[in-house]
């Protein structure tokens, strides 16, 4: 379900010089579409979205843009690891640079909210429990699924 954008003029302005600075870092070209995805993501920072949910939001902040565009610029960010697939064509945001460490991103299946584990020791102690076995690649986070506290309270 899509949320009414509600955030003020001084926002808006943060999160697309934030969008810019992340396209700059990941040597991607700054275009309107892909600050808009960016813009959009940021603005749902602890929800996924799917195509469908981002062509919505996108419907709002675009007049003109075309599907297959949305489509290749959302594998140019999910390339970049800007943006992690945790589902077929369901996307959440990355809010840290993972290529260079293990990434931990836990995600609820009742309200499709992540949470990202930022506490390097955590994963460093996941891994470790893995035994030696490394299953996450260059920008490519491990997904822990389940259900997060507030959804099993209300199970």
């Amino acid at each position: 379900m899509k949320q009414k954008n509600t955030a003020t003029t001084s926002q808006k302005q943060d999160f697309i010089t934030l969008a810019n600075n992340i396209l700059d870092q990941h040597k991607l070209k700054k275009t309107a579409l892909r600050r808009s995805i960016i813009y959009t993501f940021m603005e749902n920072k602890s929800k996924s979205l799917t195509q469908a949910n981002l062509i919505d939001h996108l419907s709002d902040m675009i007049t003109a843009f075309d599907r297959a565009s949305i489509y290749r610029n959302l594998a140019h960010l999910k390339d970049a690891g800007i943006l992690h697939e945790v589902e077929a064509n369901n996307y959440v945001f990355c809010s840290h640079d993972c290529s260079s460490h293990a990434h931990l991103l836990l995600y609820c299946q009742k309200c499709n909210k992540h949470s990202e584990v930022k506490d390097h020791n955590k994963i460093s102690n996941f891994m470790t429990a893995l035994d030696g076995f490394k299953f996450y690649g260059k920008k490519k986070p491990i997904f822990l699924k389940g259900v997060c506290k507030p959804c099993t309270a209300k199970m």
